[in-house]
C-alpha cells in the first residue's frame, strides 16, 4: 500500500472541522494486512470515518494506537513508536498563509491572508525507502491536499521519532538480558 492512500484513509479517520482547535495527536498506524487497500470514499461513510478522531479500528483495516497528546511540535520528541508499526501520523490544526513577499516575516496565524487547517502528516517506509513522508491539508471542509517532501522542525522531528521504532533500521540492537 502507497502511503498516499494510507494517509488519505488515516486523515479521513481522524480529521475534525478546521474551525474546531484540538491538541495535537500522535498515532502508531497499523493495517490488518488483509490485503485491502483503503478507499477514502468508501471509508469515509464507515463508522470510523471522517470526525472519528479518536482512533481504534478505522477504514479498510487501518488501526490507529494513540500514543501522545499535547503541543503538535513537542509530541515526535517525547514518543518511540511501537514495533510493528506501518507509519506514524502527527494530525493537529493548523494555520496557513501564502509565502509571499508582504508576509515573509510574520508567521502563518498573523498573516492578513491566513486559513485554518487540518493537517495529517504520516511518516514511513515506502518501495523500500524508510523516512518518507506524506500530508494532507484540508482547509474547513474541503477537498484534501496530498503533499510530499515536507521540510522544518517537526518534519525533523517525526523523521527522527520515527527512526526510534524498536524494528527500525537504525535502532541498535538492545543488549542480551543478564
Amino acid at each position: 500500500m502507497d502511503l498516499e492512500t494510507l494517509a488519505l484513509a488515516v486523515d479521513e479517520q481522524v480529521r475534525v472541522p478546521a474551525a474546531e482547535r484540538r491538541h495535537g495527536r500522535l498515532y502508531a498506524v497499523r493495517c490488518d494486512g488483509s490485503g485491502s487497500e483503503p478507499d477514502p470514499e468508501r471509508d469515509a461513510a464507515s463508522p470510523g470515518g471522517a470526525g472519528g478522531g479518536d482512533g481504534g479500528a478505522g477504514p479498510a483495516g487501518v488501526e490507529l494506537e494513540l500514543l501522545a497528546e499535547g503541543e503538535a511540535r513537542t509530541l515526535p520528541q517525547k514518543v518511540r513508536p511501537p514495533a510493528g508499526a506501518r507509519a506514524i501520523a502527527l494530525v493537529s490544526g493548523v494555520w496557513a498563509a501564502p509565502m509571499d513577499e508582504a508576509g515573509r516575516d510574520l508567521p502563518p496565524s498573523r498573516h492578513p491572508e491566513r486559513r485554518r487547517g487540518h493537517l495529517t502528516v504520516i511518516v514511513g517506509g515506502e518501495d523500500g525507502h524508510d523516512g518518507v513522508d506524506v500530508s494532507v491539508l484540508r482547509y474547513s471542509d474541503g477537498e484534501p491536499t496530498v503533499m510530499r517532501g515536507g521540510i522544518g522542525l517537526i518534519h525533523e522531528r517525526l523523521l527522527r521519532c520515527w527512526s526510534r521504532r524498536p524494528d527500525g533500521p537504525w535502532d541498535p540492537p538492545l543488549p542480551p538480558a543478564a
